[in-house]
C-alpha cells in the first residue's frame, strides 16, 4: 500500500483536498513506471521562506522554488530488501503555485497536480537538468501521467 504522509506549515483547508488527488498520481505513476514495490514518501506544504531557505541550503539557489524534491539516499540497497521502499520529501510552495496558475492561465487543481507528478519524478531519479532527451522523457511522462486524470498542462 502506497503510503503519502502529509505536513502543513499552515493550514488552509483547500490543502486537504490533494491528498486523494496525490494518491491517485503516485497509483499511476507506479503502474506506467512498472513499479511493483510500495512506496512511501511525504508532502509538506511550506511558505516562501521555507522554499527560499531549503533552496539555498540544499541547493545553492537563491529563490523560492514552486517545488522541491529530495530523494532517500539508500546506496546500500536496504529498500531493495523490503516490501516498501521510502523515497523521498517533496516541499510545494503553495502561494507560488498560485502564482503559477494564474500567469499560465489555468487551474490551481492542475498547477498542484502538476507540481507533485514533477517533484515525484524527480525523487524516482527523472532529472530534466541533465540534457534535451532526460527533459523530453520526463516531460512526456508527466504529460502521459496527468492525461490519465484529465489534466492537460500547457504553458500559455
Amino acid at each position: 500500500m502506497e503510503e503519502i504522509s502529509f505536513t502543513y506549515e499552515f493550514d488552509l483547508p483547500e490543502l486537504h483536498s490533494y491528498e486523494a488527488v496525490f494518491q491517485q498520481i503516485l497509483a499511476i505513476t507506479k503502474q506506467q513506471l512498472k513499479i511493483t514495490q510500495d512506496l512511501m514518501l511525504s508532502v509538506n506544504f511550506i511558505d516562501e521562506e521555507k522554499s527560499l531557505n531549503l533552496n539555498q541550503t540544499y541547493r545553492g539557489k537563491d529563490y523560492a522554488g514552486d517545488v522541491l524534491s529530495f530523494p532517500i539516499d539508500d546506496p546500500m540497497g536496504i529498500y531493495d530488501q523490503l516490501d516498501f521502499k521510502e523515497i523521498g520529501d517533496i516541499f510545494i510552495t503553495y502561494s507560488i503555485a498560485q502564482k503559477k496558475a494564474k500567469e499560465y492561465n489555468h487551474t490551481i487543481y492542475n498547477e498542484m497536480a502538476w507540481l507533485f507528478t514533477h517533484g515525484l519524478l524527480h525523487i524516482l531519479g527523472y532529472d530534466h537538468e541533465l540534457d534535451k532527451t532526460a527533459a523530453e522523457i520526463m516531460f512526456s511522462l508527466t504529460d502521459n501521467i496527468l492525461k490519465v486524470i484529465n489534466v492537460d498542462y500547457k504553458i500559455v
